[in-house]
């Protein structure tokens, strides 16, 4: 016996100790004591197969010949098993002088400081898809830690943002739950980013089974981008005060709330905290996200031909903007006629939204190119000046309303000194305004 120098009480000396890793390599049973006490609290005896192998296990690349060993070692000696079912193996993460972290060496930032700073969902999405999590080393970076703010989270915090801003204006409330449960809206983009949901829940799940973070990260940095540069981007025009149908504006409200909340579900293992915060928020009735069932979508939504038709048609916006980039040509003047080569022709559903997004009055394809190249008369013979002057028009005044602070669903009225007759309405109806009059300089009156 001796004496226990931190507790003063009198403890057995243990003589000799076998080696330690057979300690732990016996965690996934010794935890229960198995087989020495195999009695469960209800006095049933606990059955092997019941929790061995485990379903899953990690740790770094250095217990490849430690602690995994150790565990196919000790599981085939006295069970005749393999150890686990799934492991995940990560790299080393690397201070930024390349050396092993050390608080001896000093050379990380702080992390208690990184997670004040930038949140624990950026640091989950910077490391669950990074190279690490497929047992590559990596170099710690403040700088991609930043990004996943900047990018993906701000992103569709933005995107949540415009969607509760004017369905709070327009006192929007699902109708059913699940809002879709009948069928999805007519509009293509309805259709299209359902069939984009779809096919990423489906994605989703399959690399979330094989414990696939980098695919599960880059799969869903992707659908986020696509819905706000694509999707929002092309239905601003159909919410709001502004908005003249109402059944459009119903479909696109039902839509993009069945979106953010299934995604949010679908977001919920890789960055917990934002995905709460919006589903709560969207679903005022639930507990919680995490409390919620996986989601199982209808593979009848996938349409992969729009899929790809969109695709295209995004593509080909990109072209053109390049095309006025290089003619010096702005958006907000449109261009009358111009054409384009490409892989393939678009569907006139899909040429409608590019030729909105791209301010374009016709588009004729010229026939098959390997990519989408764009030709026509840049001069102001093709393009409609007086139109660009209304667009002009529209974002100066929208300008001022903001500078001015007005709400979004606020009428106020206007003094400039000309405008464009034929689109009077058209600049009334997009920035709200009551009465437009004549004066010498551009004024915001509010009413």
């Amino acid at each position: 016996m001796v004496v226990c120098k931190k507790c003063g009480k009198k403890v057995k000396r243990v003589t000799e100790v076998l080696d330690s890793w057979i300690e732990a390599g016996s965690a996934s049973f010794a935890e229960r004591h198995f087989p020495f006490n195999p009695s469960t609290g209800s006095g049933q005896a606990q059955k092997l197969e019941e929790f061995f192998p485990p379903d899953f296990i990690a740790e770094y690349t250095g217990q490849i010949r430690a602690w995994f060993y150790v565990l196919h070692v000790i599981g085939g000696a006295l069970f005749d098993s393999m150890a686990f079912k799934n492991v995940l193996v990560e790299g080393v993460i690397l201070g930024t002088d390349g050396r092993k972290m050390s608080k001896n060496y000093g050379n990380y930032p702080d992390p208690k400081e990184m997670i004040g700073k930038y949140g624990g969902d950026a640091l989950r999405l910077y490391l669950l898809g990074s190279p690490v999590m497929n047992g590559e080393d990596i170099l710690i970076s403040e700088d991609q830690y930043r990004q996943q703010v900047k990018g993906t989270l701000l992103i569709l915090w933005n995107v949540y943002s415009f969607f509760v801003t004017y369905a709070n204006i327009d006192e929007f409330q699902p109708k059913a739950d699940p809002p879709l449960a009948d069928k999805v809206s007519e509009n293509v983009l309805d259709q299209w980013i359902v069939s984009k949901l779809t096919t990423l829940a489906n994605n989703l799940t399959t690399s979330y089974d094989q414990f696939n973070t980098i695919e599960v990260v880059s799969d869903v940095s992707e659908f986020v981008n696509i819905l706000s540069t694509w999707y929002v981007r092309r239905s601003r025009d159909r919410i709001g005060s502004g908005a003249l149908d109402q059944k459009d504006k119903d479909d696109t409200y039902t839509t993009l709330w069945f979106v953010l909340t299934t995604f949010s579900k679908l977001l919920a293992p890789l960055a917990p905290f934002i995905s709460e915060e919006m589903y709560k928020n969207l679903v005022p009735s639930s507990e919680s996200v995490h409390l919620e069932d996986w989601p199982k979508l209808d593979d009848g939504w996938i349409n992969q031909e729009l899929e790809d038709q969109m695709r295209a048609g995004i593509d080909l916006s990109s072209a053109i903007h390049g095309f006025r980039k290089d003619s010096g040509v702005k958006v907000k003047i449109p261009f009358k006629k111009l054409t384009y080569k490409g892989p393939k022709q678009l569907l006139e559903s899909v040429l409608s939204i590019v030729l909105d997004e791209v301010n374009v009055v016709s588009l004729v394809y010229g026939g098959e190119d390997q990519i989408y190249t764009i030709t026509g008369n840049a001069s102001e013979e093709n393009q409609d000046l007086v139109a660009g002057r209304a667009r002009e028009i529209i974002r100066q005044i929208q300008q001022e309303r903001k500078a001015l602070g007005t709400t979004y669903d606020e009428l106020v009225d206007v003094e400039i000194p000309d405008w464009p007759a034929d689109f009077e309405e058209e600049i009334k109806r997009k920035t709200l305004i009551r009465n437009i009059s004549r004066g010498d300089l551009l004024r915001i009156l509010k009413i």
